[in-house]
């Protein structure tokens, strides 16, 4: 076989010896990268205890204006919701009726004056007369009695005038109270007061205003012993009322500052709870009677751990956190957690100041496994920074 017929063959062989080794070659393997997370360490800080409960608020006046006389409902002075001061004059009833009154009864009393003065001029004569036994007794004792009885008659008269004067008054309604007054329950034009006593309208008095809630009784009674050290102890006796701060369902925290009002003086027996009563400034109406609103009493400064709310995890056995021990391993710890402050949170037991909390990267984390761990920066360790905390501080 000559050198050309041999060299396809050869081609051939060369090419199998290389699809052989390339079959046979394995792909270099790719070390894993560790699955980054940021770690910070819980800070230590003097946090203030708060108890958090539900409450209702109500106005602390509120009147209904009812319609005292019967009559047309003559004119009305007021637009709703506007506010209003004591005495303002809000509806009028028509008067004629009540004017005629009082005159009728004035002129009733002063003839009932003229009589009484008739009598006792009577009771004059009869006494010379009888000084001088030109009339028995028992007529003087006569002309007494009818003056007693004319002087009585003035009483009466003055007491009716009296009575057509003051319902002459109400036929002008006006607010007892300053506050806001609500819309009008009836219309110009319309009888009011014939068969009962018409409610008119509502004035609110809201500013400041109530809110209502309930202690357990738990709760409760460290309240009662810390206020009782105190009252022993004049030198700590507070200068102030005890500070409490109010939240709307919308509001973020609690934004607004009150304090406590009025303690009931029995507990519950049903429920182990005593109803308490806080005070607050509404000057710009946003707090209306009958909101249901979030309470929250500081009760004690206390000396806490704190870390992101967000390292805070969630399971069916409860809280936990995700930590990072010294050789970059994540370890999985339970906690028990405490009150929120700001964008924190209080943890009570489970891990230490030295303890390196997984903030970000936790779905990344497997307790077990190696992380690469960064240094969280120290603005997120800041607690205390909501408005509320800056208010507090101050």
């Amino acid at each position: 076989m000559s050198c050309a017929d041999r060299l396809p063959f050869f081609i051939l062989a060369v090419l199998m010896l290389c699809f052989v080794s390339a079959c046979g070659s394995q792909p270099a393997k790719k070390t894993p990268q560790l699955p980054e997370v940021t770690v910070i360490q819980p800070v230590q800080k003097d946090v203030t205890r708060n108890l958090e409960y539900t409450g209702q608020t109500a106005a602390l006046q509120s009147i209904d204006i009812r319609a005292r006389v019967p009559g047309f409902l003559q004119e009305m002075h007021f637009e709703p919701r506007a506010k209003v001061k004591a005495g303002d004059l809000l509806f009028v009833i028509d008067p004629r009726q009540y004017e005629a009154s009082v005159k009728e009864a004035k002129a009733k009393l002063d003839g009932r004056e003229a009589s009484s003065k008739l009598a006792q001029t009577e009771v004059q004569i009869a006494q010379q007369l009888e000084s001088k036994e030109a009339i028995s007794v028992f007529k003087l004792d006569k002309r007494i009695a009818e003056r007693d009885l004319a002087a009585a008659d003035v009483e009466l008269a003055e007491a009716a005038l009296d009575n057509a004067k003051l319902n002459l008054e109400w036929t002008k309604v006006t607010s007892p109270i300053d506050g806001r007054v609500s819309r009008n329950k009836v219309d110009i034009g319309n009888l009011v007061g014939a068969t009962e006593k018409t409610l008119l309208t509502t004035v609110v008095n809201d500013d400041p205003i109530y809110a209502y809630f309930n202690v357990s009784e738990l709760d409760l009674l460290p309240i009662m012993r810390r206020y009782s050290e105190k009252k022993a102890d004049r030198s700590s006796e507070p200068t102030e009322k005890t500070p409490i701060f109010l939240g709307l369902a919308d509001e973020k925290g609690y934004p607004h500052k009150g304090h406590l009002d009025f303690t009931e003086t029995t507990v519950d027996p049903s429920t182990g709870t005593i109803q308490v009563r806080g005070i607050f400034p509404n000057p710009d109406g946003l707090l209306l009677a009958g909101m249901f609103v979030r309470v929250q009493v500081p009760v004690e400064k206390q000396t806490a751990l704190l870390i992101p709310d967000i390292a805070v995890q969630f399971d069916q056995g409860g809280t936990y956190v995700l930590v990072v021990d010294g050789e970059d391993v994540v370890q999985h710890k339970r906690v028990k957690t405490g009150m929120q402050v700001g964008d924190m949170r209080v943890i009570e037991t489970g891990i230490s100041h030295e303890d390196r909390v997984i903030t970000t990267g936790v779905l990344r984390a497997r307790p077990g496994s190696k992380v690469k761990p960064t240094a969280g920066p120290t603005s997120d360790l800041r607690p205390g920074s909501s408005e509320q905390e800056k208010r507090r501080d101050k």
